[in-house]
């Protein structure tokens, strides 16, 4: 078959050759269109002339680019010596400061040391505040007083200019104090105040760095709370015989280095931000209204993925993307080309922080395009004028042409029911209109033999995001607030949003901290998990980790709010580590990323456990088996959940073993509790009623309000034993 259809192919080509053959060599032997082709000459004209515009044009551009770049380049090393001039300036001060207070510690202590910190201060404009501060808490400082300080401080007399103050050493107690003095000028006093303080300069921003480094230590940007604007901390140590006996340090206001990123810029409309890469925080701009941004009424400084700077967000993303330091973009504001520089700070800066220029490439290529663009015009005239004349002479010999492609376009779509056109005058043409109907005929006669199969339409096609999930092991979270529907209630709506926005943020933080996912939100609950969409070998220790961290925030906020008069959110958690089913859940038309299986809902059930025996982190043997040794937990007792035929062991989770961090770690009355908990639980869960329920009296004499040892104790006897099995079974 395939044989007999190239043999027919073969057939009808050498058929045509032979049939047009003779007009073509008719058509050598007759009149050229040389009229026609000198009148073509004449349209080769305008592409010459075009080419030259856009050469000239090209290689302006690039000598007007090759002088951005230049600018550019030398924006950004302005911008970076400037920084590291004014840290390094600083530096120096604090250097010679912190030699001076080791040489004499005690003298720092008295008010004659202020002159030696004002001094300090007023060596740079940036510097707002110099310090020096001890490890026995004595704090000495004297800052610059403006009218956003004197708004934040009623006392604060309306002339003073600068501020001196000092805070007792731990040693007095609840009587510490912080001893604050005014001056109108250096020394003259107009006015000064005590108050009682707790303050601990050494947890500040730098001290600690300081400290652990006996080196520089120049912390991220912060918001100034009096003024609104970023600051960053320098901290030196000062070692007296060695020993690290404090930290001498100050404080910059960047206004001064957005000032001068203000007056040095590449060109009249660019922008210069100093930024660091690492976490993307805005250290100054050009513009610094944009250094800073309101979130929920309160000021934080901005990041380069969330600045009120479209061209700078766009630069930053495509930057990330590329990983490309110097590339152009178009301004998704209005369309403009954008030149765009991202210059890193020297490594023996010591900090990863880099200089952006967004330059608009009009402010150096506007006139040379205002200029091509009259070019162009005078070209375009000229070239209408020249075109009109050829239309009129060729138009009465483009006709036929056009006959001719209408006639191979409908061949070319197997359209054989356009009527034959009238023949040309022109021999060339008219050759032109017999070998395009003898492939026509050909064709037509060829098709008689073969099917027709013609594609008449284009098909664009994509691969959308589908449905679809996978089984995977991870570790799943539900939180829970104990009683929220109470707190609703006795709560006004403004009261309980702020409450629960500071809630459902701590928790997603926590969450978040140690690489989970949070899935979605439920009414008053969180679920979240471990383990998906990125794989973690470790996941089960960090939802551990993450259960811990949420509770211990809570109890935090709970303690803030205690202070204020506010009422307190209990949380409850439920931890569970199984094979379950995730991915994209949902209808075709919308879906969600989630997980979904018996897993998650023995997680939910471990959730609300917590009620039965007043405990905050439940978590089931999945989890205890998988992280035993690196976690803290007590038993509480075998349960059979809703639905489960199988009864497990299930634990609260009381820290992780061998962690320092605060959040993590295991209180010492937890260790001791999670003790005794295992000798009565190993009594239980032998039968022994009796030995157990004098172990749980153990707990209840040591820690009263247990709720497990209240529970267990009632579980030991067998008339209560199956209420307290019944409310675990049914806890939602």
């Amino acid at each position: 078959m395939r044989a007999s259809f190239g043999s027919r192919l073969k057939a009808v080509r050498g058929s045509l050759l032979q049939r047009v053959g003779p007009y073509l060599d008719l058509a050598l032997k007759k009149p050229k269109l040389s009229a026609i082709i000198a009148g073509f000459f004449v349209c080769l004209s305008i592409p010459i002339l075009v080419f030259i515009l856009l050469y000239n044009y090209h290689r302006n551009s690039e000598t007007i680019i090759a002088t951005l770049h230049e600018d550019v380049a030398k924006t950004s090393r302005a911008s970076i010596e400037n920084v590291e001039a004014m840290i390094g300036g600083v530096a120096a001060t604090l250097r010679l400061l912190a030699e001076v207070t080791a040489a004499n510690p005690n003298f720092f202590r008295t008010d004659r040391s202020n002159d030696v910190l004002f001094r300090a201060l007023t060596t740079a404009d940036e510097i707002d505040a110099a310090v020096v501060s001890f490890e026995d808490g004595y704090h000495r400082a004297v800052t610059r007083i403006d009218d956003d300080r004197r708004r934040s401080d009623q006392r604060i007399p309306r002339n003073a200019i600068w501020h001196s103050n000092f805070i007792d050493d731990f040693s007095l107690g609840e009587n510490r104090s912080r001893h604050r003095t005014f001056f109108d000028t250096w020394g003259h006093v107009v006015g000064e105040y005590a108050v009682p303080t707790t303050t601990d300069y050494r947890t500040t921003s730098g001290y600690p760095e300081a400290k652990e480094t006996r080196t520089l230590a120049v912390t991220e940007p912060q918001i100034n709370v009096d003024t609104g604007y970023p600051i960053i901390n320098l901290r030196v140590p000062i070692l007296h015989d060695g020993t690290f006996i404090g930290s001498a340090g100050a404080t910059i206001t960047l206004n001064v280095l957005s000032q001068f990123l203000a007056t040095h810029r590449a060109s009249l409309h660019s922008t210069t931000i100093i930024a660091n890469p690492t976490d993307g925080k805005v250290i100054a701009t050009s513009d610094r209204q944009k250094s800073v941004r309101m979130v929920d009424g309160r000021l934080e400084v901005a990041r380069l993925d969330n600045i009120d700077d479209e061209d700078a967000r766009e630069a930053y993303r495509f930057q990330r993307q590329t990983n490309e330091d110097n590339f152009l973009l178009r301004s998704p504001r209005d369309g403009q080309e954008l030149s765009a520089s991202f210059a890193r700070f020297p490594i023996s800066f010591g900090h990863r922080w880099e200089a952006i220029v967004l330059t608009p490439a009009n402010d150096f290529i506007g006139e040379l395009k205002k200029t091509n663009q009259q070019i162009v015009i005078i070209i375009v005239a000229l070239s209408v004028a020249e075109l009109l004349l050829i239309y009129l002479l060729s138009r009465r010999l483009s006709r036929p042409i056009e006959s001719i492609s209408q006639d191979l376009k409908s061949v070319e779509t197997l359209s054989f029911d356009q009527p034959m056109t009238r023949p040309s005058s022109v021999r060339e043409i008219a050759q032109l209109q017999s070998a395009a109907s003898l492939l026509r005929n050909s064709l037509q006669s060829f098709c008689s033999f073969v099917p027709i199969d013609v594609v008449r339409g284009l098909i664009k096609s994509g691969i959308p995001l589908a449905l679809g999930v996978e089984r995977r092991f991870l570790t799943v979270l539900f939180a829970d607030l104990e009683n929220f529907s109470t707190h609703a209630e006795q709560s006004t709506p403004d009261a309980l949003l702020d409450q629960m926005s500071v809630y459902f943020e701590r928790v997603s933080r926590a969450i978040s901290d140690e690489e989970g996912t949070v899935d979605k939100f439920i009414g008053d609950g969180i679920m979240a998990f471990w383990g998906a969409p990125i794989a973690l070998p470790d996941h089960v220790l960090r939802g551990c980790a993450g259960a811990v961290r949420a509770a211990r925030r809570m109890e935090r906020i709970n303690e803030a709010w205690r202070a204020e008069g506010k009422s307190t959110f209990r949380i409850r958690i439920g931890l569970n580590s199984a094979e379950v089913l995730v991915g994209n859940i949902g209808s075709s038309e919308r879906f969600s990323y989630t997980a979904i299986g018996d897993g998650v809902n023995v997680a939910a059930r471990l959730e609300g456990t917590n009620k039965t025996f007043g405990t905050t982190i439940c978590i089931s043997d999945s989890v205890f088996n998988a992280a035993a040794s690196e976690i803290v937990a007590r038993p509480l007792r075998h349960v059979q959940v809703k639905g489960r035929k199988q009864d497990f062991m299930i634990y609260e989770l009381l820290g992780l073993a061998n962690s320092s961090d605060p959040e993590l770690e295991v209180r010492p009355d937890d260790r001791r509790l999670s003790e005794m908990t295992w000798l009565a639980s190993t009594c239980f869960e032998a039968g022994d009623l009796e030995g157990a329920a004098c172990r749980y009296r153990e707990i209840l004499g040591q820690f009263p309000s247990d709720g497990v040892a209240k529970s267990m104790l009632a579980a030991c006897f067998p008339g209560n034993a199956q209420a307290v099995t019944v409310t675990m079974i049914a806890a939602p």
